[in-house]
C-alpha cells in the first residue's frame, strides 16, 4: 500500500524552500459561510511567496474534488488567509493563493478540463511523485508545479 500523502509532502518540501502544514484545519464560519474543510496541505512556498493549498486522492471518482475546487474561495482561499493574516506571512506573500491537485494518471485529463482557464489551479500525477530519482532535477530547478502540468511535461 502507497501512502500517497507522504510522497506528496517530500515531493513538497524537497528543496527546502517549501513549509507544509499537514491536516490544515479551517473551521466552519457561519457568519460567512465558508471554510468548514480541512485541506490535506497548506503550502507556503517561501521562495516565490505563495500560499498554496494541496489536495491528494487516489481515487478514480474525483468529482467531490472538482466540486470542492469550485468552492475554493469559500472553503480554502479567503479563510486561509484570514487566518494567516494573524502572523506577518500574508504581509509579505503578495500573490494570491493558488491550488495544486494531485490525482491519478488516469484521470489528470478530466481535472485540467473541468477548469481550462484557470490560472490558480495545476494537477499532477500521484505516478510522478512517487519515485524520488524520477523528479528530482525537474522539482529541483522548477520549483513548484503551475499551469497545465500534462502539456509542460509531456
Amino acid at each position: 500500500m502507497c501512502d500517497w500523502e507522504s510522497n506528496v509532502a517530500t515531493y513538497l518540501t524537497l528543496d527546502g524552500k517549501v513549509f507544509i502544514a499537514p491536516q490544515f484545519a479551517i473551521a466552519y464560519d457561519k457568519e460567512r459561510q465558508e471554510g468548514g474543510t480541512c485541506p490535506d496541505f497548506v503550502a507556503l512556498d517561501l521562495e516565490n511567496k505563495e500560499i498554496i493549498v494541496v489536495e491528494v486522492t487516489a481515487n478514480a471518482n474525483i468529482n467531490t474534488l472538482l466540486k470542492n475546487i469550485r468552492e475554493r474561495e469559500t472553503r480554502w482561499y479567503q479563510p486561509i488567509l484570514r487566518k494567516l493574516e494573524q502572523t506577518a506571512i500574508t504581509a509579505s506573500f503578495d500573490k494570491p493563493p493558488r491550488f495544486l491537485g494531485f490525482v491519478r494518471k488516469d484521470v489528470l485529463k478530466k481535472a485540467e478540463e473541468a477548469f481550462p482557464d484557470a490560472h490558480d489551479i495545476t494537477f499532477v500525477p500521484l505516478e510522478d511523485v512517487a519515485f524520488l530519482w524520477s523528479y528530482w532535477d525537474k522539482r529541483i530547478e522548477g520549483g513548484l508545479p503551475r499551469g497545465i502540468y500534462s502539456q509542460n511535461h509531456a
